[in-house]
């Protein structure tokens, strides 16, 4: 598939999602809470996956799980929620079914324990390209919030972290 290909996925997912006018980072927490029926929790981890991830998300039955690198730039660090969004509404989830993978990338956690485990470590991949590319979008978004003057309720760090 070609990257147009790929980012036209990206832009039917943004348009399938109905995304409000005035998109904050703790607006879409909310649309995707509602929309799979669970909590999201997001938390900053010091050293994520020996340094070769940035973010990981994890599907447990009862909530939705963002572990990202603790980085000092906020905007990589919204960009790299942005992007485990993106894998939430592109269902990527069903992508995962492989345990040893989740094994291999965290070797102390017991892979039975967590449902489904997305990784950014191959980023070439199709679904890594369209993940980055909606994310870009939802980030497009944000920006033209803040840009009419509109900010987040509390800074998503003290929301997520």
């Amino acid at each position: 598939m070609d990257m147009e290909e790929l980012r036209g996925q990206a832009a039917a997912a943004f348009r399938a999602l109905d995304v409000p006018d005035e998109l904050t980072l703790d607006a879409l927490r909310t649309l995707l809470e509602e929309d799979r029926g669970k909590e999201i929790i997001v938390r900053p981890v010091e050293r994520l996956g020996r340094d070769k991830v940035s973010g990981l998300w994890f599907s447990l039955p009862h909530a939705d799980l963002i572990l990202h690198a603790d980085t000092a730039s906020p905007l990589h660090r919204e960009q790299i929620i942005l992007h485990e969004f993106a894998h939430m509404v592109l269902d990527h989830e069903r992508l995962m079914g492989d345990e040893t993978h989740l094994a291999s990338l965290l070797p102390d956690l017991n892979p039975s324990m967590v449902s489904r485990c997305l990784a950014r470590c191959q980023r070439q991949s199709e679904p890594e390209i369209v993940a980055e590319s909606l994310a870009d979008l939802f980030a497009d978004a944000i920006a033209r919030t803040r840009r009419a003057g509109r900010v987040e309720p509390l800074n998503f760090r003290g929301v997520f972290g």
